[in-house]
């Protein structure tokens, strides 16, 4: 592969920190000072979109990806396009479907028809729609699909963006789940697993158990190019700025050749 993949920090990690445009914008400026280049914007406050293109821009940042609000996207397509066009993200992403419970067949069928206009509108004005799993999706079916594969067959415009965590914690391979979907698939999120008092709990990258070799070996095998690191929490009295900053130094000095 030649080209190299981009490395990125899913917002989320830090969204306490992001509740105003000031907070914001002093968030940037701490995410670009790690060295990240690229972000995804999720879990922010009363940020308009102007001033996510300004404080990104003036960190020399890049939004990839978004996890936006069901309801606007659904009734506000438009001016979401509009937002995403303005501050240069071409992906249009939902952090979860958890009002569609429960997670059966019926339900899932109806969330890809309620988004099935908005996702069409949001393929003509040259975006992708993105689904982020969590781990109910690799719960089987009777006839052996998963719940995953259920939602991707019913939508065949709807794209993914793939979390690694939630995906082990559904029991399967991530490794080779990105091998398999591939072509559905257009960010990861790069988020490790530790184990306390046998509980599976968050952990910066490289700090867990989980095979980034193998996940980062499948990914460049896949030509997936965008990859957002996540950790939805962090250890009591931690720092989620350092927290993403280990993960960047982590995947940097291990997988640094195959990064922007």
């Amino acid at each position: 592969m030649s080209e190299k993949m981009i490395l990125g920090a899913q917002l989320f990690t830090v969204r306490d920190y992001m509740k105003t445009e000031e907070d914001f914008a002093r968030t940037m400026e701490k995410i670009a000072k790690i060295g990240y280049k690229y972000v995804q914007v999720s879990g922010i406050g009363d940020v308009s979109a102007a001033a996510i293109k300004k404080s990104t821009e003036d960190n020399g940042l890049k939004v990839v990806l978004t996890h936006t609000a069901p309801a606007r996207i659904l009734n506000e397509t438009e001016k979401v396009i509009e937002e995403h066009t303005l501050f240069g993200c071409d992906c249009i992403g939902i952090g979860g479907i958890f009002n569609y419970k429960p997670f059966n067949p019926e339900n899932l069928k109806r969330f890809t028809d309620d988004f099935a206009p908005a996702i069409e509108k949001i393929k003509a004005a040259g975006k992708k729609f993105l689904y982020h799993n969590h781990r109910f999706e690799f719960e089987k079916l009777p006839d052996g699909q998963l719940l995953f594969e259920f939602i991707m067959n019913s939508s065949p415009d709807l794209m993914l963006t793939f979390d690694t965590y939630w995906a082990q914690a559904g029991g399967v391979d991530p490794a080779d789940r990105i091998e398999k979907w591939k072509d559905k698939i257009a960010v990861t999120h790069f988020k490790d697993m530790r184990i306390e008092d046998d509980v599976q709990k968050f952990a910066a990258v490289g700090e867990g158990n989980m095979n980034f070799d193998r996940i980062v070996e499948s990914c460049l095998k896949s030509g997936i190019k965008y990859h957002m690191v996540e950790q939805d929490t962090v250890p009591e009295g931690a720092d989620p700025f350092e927290c993403l900053e280990t993960s960047y130094k982590n995947v940097m000095a291990r997988y640094g050749q195959y990064f922007e």
